[in-house]
């Protein structure tokens, strides 16, 4: 086989072409296999693309397959796919046609589930070795099994635990775990989770070492974020469950606020929860503490003292007296309120691009070396200023939509007093507060009077240019602040954005695996609900990281839905006698499918359980019924 461009009247066309031999003798001739259309495949892959093809339609499995990158080998999928659709419209069975005893035309197949996500949990389950973990921790075998089964439920399906108990008989797991996962109802993953809650800190540094050993993790940054979730309903039995302002837009929902440390590498290190109204700064002492005993001996012995990267918010002065006094050192982002201090820096020439970065992206950095008491500090930092061409164009984006909406409102308002729908001062100064307070982020620019010599009150306002101006000057700039002196600006700039980790971290905890809403109304439901989450969240970074390692970075929204096409099937083969047999088997792997497994070290389904057929008897032959089994029937 091999691919074609060819012109016709309607535009460009590729196809696979094959080449054949009359059947009467002659020369070779060559007969369209797939038109493609104009899709635009390149023409490197062309060769190693048709050959794999030919290879999967004849059934001949190549010894040494060319290699094609994950684009392409969808590509491979969808061709192959769509000459198999073809060539069974064109040679379906004939009605009664007998194949080695099976009826061709009868041949169905049944209960499907999703295999793809669930096997590759399970393999990081078991690389892990999260059995043996759990085992020396007391947990019996069937504790075992279904905390096994909740991780990789979150993994293919987040849900409740409620919800979770109602999907896994439709799933692959009783195939993967045993059909003792779907004995003892509902509450045994409840009480799993509690059991999992209360070895908490164990399991995180059991996780911690086994992480490490594995990847060989030389662990020198830590990253410390925090998110929020909301509750479906009051929550009353929680005393975490506060009403505060929520990352979702859900502050009509109480919530509760979890705080994370991440390493440089994306693995969650520890975490707590917190009540949903606490101040973020109030988290960073507790944490920091956590981390330090953390790192006396649960697996994060470190040659070094680690730095630890937080936002802007958390760095107080409080806060950084406590992480120097444990030893740590720090890089935070400084408070936008706070770039004002150093506005004569950002007017200095000496700024120096970040390399490999496009235009519209460039950012210019500087550091500058400061002593204890210039601008407030309490101890001598290095400081390091950048411009973000990317950064000021958004900010200026969002400082003119906001204008827009306040002068559009204040115009309205305009119109009320000047039509004498608002006549008194004191209603109208009312309105004009209420203005500003909406409006915060360009109320600061305009000077709004009130004027009272004429025969109706009327309102006067006008920008403040200069500050406007001043504001110009600053945007797209910010400052981060470190006590670490043996990194230049650039350095220290990339150190800080692998806060970019935290981000994807809760990114994937709160949108893949399901933390948000939770629907617990107990706090150690809550925060087992928690726990459980991050446990997913370690065994799915151990999957990404692998494949990144690798050069596969794509997201696990992306590989979760080129998995899910690979499921458990029962087959149904209707045989002459009248009998039927059911094969439950897993299907075969896509080529980009294979390329997942195999970059995680899966080579085979060989290992996966692979029940033997099951015989439905034929008419008129009833099934002799075992002793068990007819003695429930005389039960009955």
């Amino acid at each position: 086989m091999y691919f074609h461009r060819k012109m016709s009247r309607t535009g460009r066309c590729l196809q696979l072409l094959e080449s054949y031999r009359p059947a009467g003798g002659g020369s070779p001739r060559h007969r369209v296999v797939l038109s493609l259309g104009d899709a635009e495949l390149p023409e490197a892959w062309f060769d190693a693309l048709a050959t794999r093809v030919s290879a999967r339609l004849s059934g001949k499995p190549l010894l040494i397959p060319p290699e094609l990158p994950p684009e392409a080998l969808g590509w491979e999928d969808r061709i192959v796919l769509a000459v198999e659709r073809r060539r069974c419209d064109e040679d379906s069975p004939a009605v009664g046609e007998v194949l080695d005893g099976v009826l061709a035309d009868r041949i169905e197949h049944s209960h499907s589930t999703v295999l793809g996500p669930l096997l590759a949990g399970l393999h990081a389950w078991r690389s892990l070795d999260m059995d043996g973990l759990l085992c020396g921790l007391g947990f019996s075998p069937g504790q075992r099994q279904a905390a096994c089964a909740l991780v990789l439920g979150r993994l293919a399906e987040p849900q409740s635990e409620h919800g979770f108990y109602h999907w896994l008989g439709h799933s692959s797991l009783p195939d993967l775990l045993g059909p003792g996962v779907c004995a003892g109802g509902v509450q045994r993953y409840y009480r799993a989770g509690d059991r999992l809650l209360a070895s908490r800190s164990e399991i995180e540094a059991g996780l911690r070492n086994r992480l490490g050993s594995h990847f060989g993790l030389d662990r020198t940054i830590f990253l410390y974020d925090l998110t929020n979730f909301h509750f479906e309903g009051a929550c009353e039995a929680n005393p975490k469950a506060r009403r505060g302002k929520n990352k979702q837009m859900r502050s009509d929902c109480p919530q509760v606020v979890v705080g994370v440390v991440f390493d440089e590498f994306g693995f969650e290190v520890l975490h707590r929860t917190f009540a949903g109204n606490t101040n973020d700064s109030k988290t960073l002492p507790e944490m920091a503490r956590s981390l330090h005993a953390a790192s006396l001996g649960d697996g994060l012995a470190m040659r070094e003292p680690p730095t630890v990267v937080v936002d802007g918010g958390l760095a107080g002065k409080d806060n950084l007296a406590e992480l120097r006094r444990l030893g740590f050192h720090y890089l935070v982002n400084d408070r936008r309120t706070s770039r004002s201090t150093w506005r004569e820096w950002f007017g200095h020439d000496g700024f120096a691009p970040i390399p490999g970065r496009r235009d519209d992206e460039e950012v210019l950095v500087r550091h500058v070396d400061l002593d204890a008491g210039e601008g407030g500090l309490a101890a001598p930092e290095r400081l390091v200023l950048c411009k973000s061409a990317g950064r000021r164009h958004k900010e200026m984006a969002i400082r003119s939509s906001a204008e827009g909406r306040f002068l559009d409102e204040l115009g309205r308002l305009v119109r009320r007093v000047s039509s004498g729908r608002l006549k008194t001062g004191p209603c109208i100064e009312r309105a004009v507060g209420r203005l500003q307070t909406r409006h915060v982020r360009v109320a600061r620019f305009y000077r709004i009077r009130l004027d009272t010599d004429g025969p109706r009150p009327a309102i006067l306002w006008d920008r403040d240019d200069e500050s406007w101006g001043r504001e110009d000057e600053l945007a797209g700039c910010y400052a981060l602040r470190t006590d670490r002196r043996d990194l230049d600006g650039e350095a220290l700039w990339r150190l800080y954005m692998t806060l970019c980790r935290a981000e994807d971290g809760f990114r994937t905890v709160k949108s893949d695996l399901g933390l948000r809403p939770a629907f617990h109304q107990i706090e150690g439901r809550v925060d087992a609900h928690v726990f459980l989450t991050v446990l997913a969240y370690q065994v799915l970074r151990f999957i990404l990281h692998t494949l990144e390692r690798q050069g596969d970075t794509r997201c696990w929204h992306t590989l979760r839905q080129v998995l899910s096409t690979h499921c458990y099937a029962t087959v149904h083969l209707a045989m002459r006698d009248g009998s039927v047999r059911s094969i439950r088997k897993p299907g075969r792997p896509e080529a980009c499918q294979w390329d997942i497994y195999r970059k995680l070290g899966i080579a085979s389904m060989r290992h996966l359980p692979q029940p033997g057929p099951e015989q439905a008897p034929a008419p008129g032959r009833p099934r002799r019924a075992s002793a068990g089994t007819a003695k429930i029937q005389r039960n009955v």
